[in-house]
This record gives structure tokens, sequence and C-alpha cells, in this order.
């Protein structure tokens, strides 16, 4: 490598000397330098040993091939523009009905948590998780043995008081008869007192047990008086204590499926210890949050579209709160679809219509290209484009509501407008007919 590079420097040194000379002499220094840079390359490349020297007479053989392959074209084609097809329509006027889509979680329509309103000792437990009942079936039952007890002394004090009533009913008949002839009785008594043939003791013997008489009468009038009251006091409590004898059965309020049951036999339980849950989920329903504008477009009974799982099913508006929640200012929703459409817990969508929105200018949604935050459109006028800023509003659909930049009567381009630029030459086909 020394051989080849000592000499490359004097050839340098030589072409200085010839920058001050004529252009001639110049010429024929380059010349020298070139003849003598390619013959002390190939001495340094006869320098190279004969293993490496085979790659380099390769690779030098390699870029000529490239060189030649790649030597331009003197007369080049010149190609045609190809001038796009775009798609236009014009913008027009549009009655379109804004749709918001709210997502929420199906519940079953009917639920409830269970429990007993007496305490007392888990007897039987006949009914499992998952397993479905009809309305009135026992899912639990109490120890009954006092309340059964209770019932039965509550019916024996209730017919003994029947009795009572009946026996002073006839122990007033014969009292008010015994006064009746006591009172007789005192009568003849006075009437022989002015004879002088009645004794005065004989007389007021009379008249104490006359008085002795009137005193039971007067009670007996006062049981049989109150035995309607007493009568229903002992009916309430017999009625008290059927009840309590009833309440010691659970039994289903109404007929669907068990979800959970919170005690085993043998428990101690206590009112208003939830034990069973039941659901029904014949009819499921879609809780949800939505803003005021929503809810001002609702009301109750109206039918919307649900979509769960891809599948669009029809749904009722059950409930709609009319005063927001004061905290998220959100109106709570629920609406219900039924239960073979899909299971609870599942999430859904429901598809809310807003108020219908009249003669209002919008333009495919494809039609705007937004750059920097900024949204346009391409009018086409002869074949020429225009790039128009404009004022999105909401989209509906595959509509997007134009606010400011656009007439009704303006023809734009629909779509693939990313490629596309101001002033651009372009052939136009209707896009109502591709």
């Amino acid at each position: 490598m020394h051989v080849a590079v000592m000499p490359l420097s004097i050839i340098g040194k030589l072409c200085q000397v010839n920058s001050g000379r004529p252009a001639r002499w110049q010429a024929r220094g380059k010349i020298a330098y070139n003849g003598l840079n390619f013959k002390y390359f190939i001495i340094s490349v006869l320098s190279i040993k004969t293993g490496a020297r085979f790659y380099v007479l390769a690779a030098l053989v390699g870029v000529a091939i490239l060189l030649l392959l790649t030597v331009p074209d003197e007369n080049p084609e010149l190609q045609q523009v190809i001038v796009p097809v775009v798609q236009v329509a014009t913008v027009g006027l549009h009655d379109l009905v804004p749709m918001e889509t709210v997502s929420g979680r199906l519940e079953p329509a009917r639920k409830t948590a269970l429990h007993f309103e007496l305490a007392g000792q888990i007897h039987a437990r006949p009914v499992e998780p998952g397993q479905s009942v009809r309305a009135g079936e026992p899912l639990l039952m109490l120890a009954s043995g006092d309340y059964e007890d209770a019932l039965a002394e509550a019916e024996a004090q209730l017919a003994q008081e029947t009795r009572n009533i009946q026996r002073d009913r006839e122990l007033l008949k014969l009292s008010r008869n015994n006064y009746t002839l006591q009172k007789n009785d005192l009568d003849r008594l006075l009437k022989l007192g002015e004879d002088s043939l009645v004794s005065k003791s004989r007389l007021d013997e009379t008249r104490i047990k006359l008085i002795q008489l009137e005193s039971e009468v007067a009670q007996l009038k006062s049981s049989v008086a109150s035995e309607e009251s007493r009568l229903a006091l002992r009916e309430a409590a017999r009625n008290r204590a059927a009840r309590n004898l009833k309440r010691t059965q659970l039994p289903a309020p109404f007929a669907g499926t068990v979800n959970a049951v919170n005690a085993q036999v043998g428990d101690y339980v206590t009112p208003n210890q939830a034990l069973v849950d039941l659901v029904d989920a014949a009819s499921l329903d879609l809780y949800a949050e939505v803003r005021g504008n929503i809810a001002q477009s609702l009301a109750q009974g109206q039918v919307v579209t649900v979509e769960v799982n891809g599948v669009q099913v029809p749904g009722e508006v059950i409930a709609l709160q009319i005063d927001p929640n004061p905290e998220t200012f959100t109106h709570a929703l629920r609406v219900r679809i039924a239960g073979d459409q899909a299971r609870p817990g599942q999430v859904a969508q429901v598809r809310l219509p807003l108020r219908e929105l009249h003669g209002v200018t919008a333009v495919p949604s494809t039609a705007l290209l937004f750059d920097e935050g900024r949204a346009s459109v391409f009018l086409v006028n002869s074949n020429t484009l225009r790039q128009v800023e404009v004022k999105p509003g909401e989209r509906v659909d595959g509509l997007q509501i134009v606010l400011q930049g656009l007439s009704a009567s303006d023809r734009v381009v629909t779509r693939d407008v990313s490629a596309l630029s101001h002033g651009q030459q372009v052939q136009v086909t209707d896009a109502a007919t591709d």
C-alpha cells in the first residue's frame, strides 16, 4: 500500500504547480495525473495478495456492470398527467333526526331480597340458587312449633269468649225476669204494709234484693253490650297468631329464579336479615344516565332500539327521571326489553332519537378534510377544485352538518379528499349514480 500512496502525494504536488500555468499545461497535467493514478492503482492491486486480489477484481467488475445498467436514456419519454376522477354531489337541505347512543348494563326487571318477619331457626331449605320457582312456593321455612301453639291458644280463647258471650245473654234474660218478679213482689208488700199486714224488716229485705237484682242486670247488660269488642279482640289475637304461623314460611312473591340463598338448615335468623335473592328475568331493564338535551326529547312509553351482542331488539322507555342528579346533572333512564333476547349482566347500547332538525346543510362525512384543527371541503367549478374552509356541526349517521361555509347549491367532492389539492383539474362523476 505504501507503493501507491507515496506517488499519489507527489502527483498532487505536481497538480498544484500546474494550477498556475496556462490551460493547455493544466490539461496535460490532468492527463498525466490520471495516467499516474491508473498506473499506481494497477500497481496497488498487483501488490495485494492473490486471494484478496480476486475479490477486489470481482467487485470492480460488478460496479462496472451496475454503471452500465443505470445509464439514463438520452431521449426520455414524457408521460401524460392522469386527471383524477372524483365523485360530486349537491349539498342541498336535509331533515335529519340526530341519534345518541348510550351504554348501560342489563338487570332483571323484577328482583327482590327476601327476609323473614319473625326470628327463629331454619327448619327446611327446599330451594337452591338457579332453581325456578312459582309464585307462592316456599323458599325457606322456620321451626313452627311455638307459633302453632300460639295459634291454638288464640283459637281456644276465641271459642271461650264466644261461649261467655252466649252465657251472658242467657243470664241477662233471667236477671231481667227476676228483677221484674222482685219488683212486683215489692209492690205487693208495699200495699200490704199500708194495712200493717207486713213487717217493716221484710219490706226492707225485699227492697235490698231488688237493688241487687238491678245491679246484676246492669252488669250483664254492660257485658252483653261489649261482646262485639271482646270478640274482636279475641279474633284479632287469633288472626295475628295465624299470620305469625304463616310467616314461618318464606314464599316467592312472584315466579322467577332463585339467585342466592344465604342460610342453612339450623341457622338462627332475625327479622330484616336478607336470606334469599329472587329475580325475574322474563324482562330486562337497561339503566343509563343521559344528558338534559336527550331527556327532553324522550317520553315514557317511547319505543327505542337496543343493541345487544350486535343484535338490535325493540325496547320501551319505562322510567325517566325529570329532576336531574344535583351532582352529575344527568337524568336516570330505564329501558325495558324482552328477557329472551339477552341475559342479565350484559352490556347493551340504546339509540335514543333527539329532536328533529329541519332544513340543515349537510354533506357526507367523507367529504371533509381535517388539517391542523381546521375542516374544509372541495368545491367543483368547471372541473377545477376549490378548497373552502367550513365550520362543522354534529354528525348524524353518515352526514356531517355544516354550520358555515357552504350553500345548498354548492357541489362538493364526497370522498377520497385527502389526495386532492386546491386548483387541481379533475373529472367529475355524479355520486348518486355511482
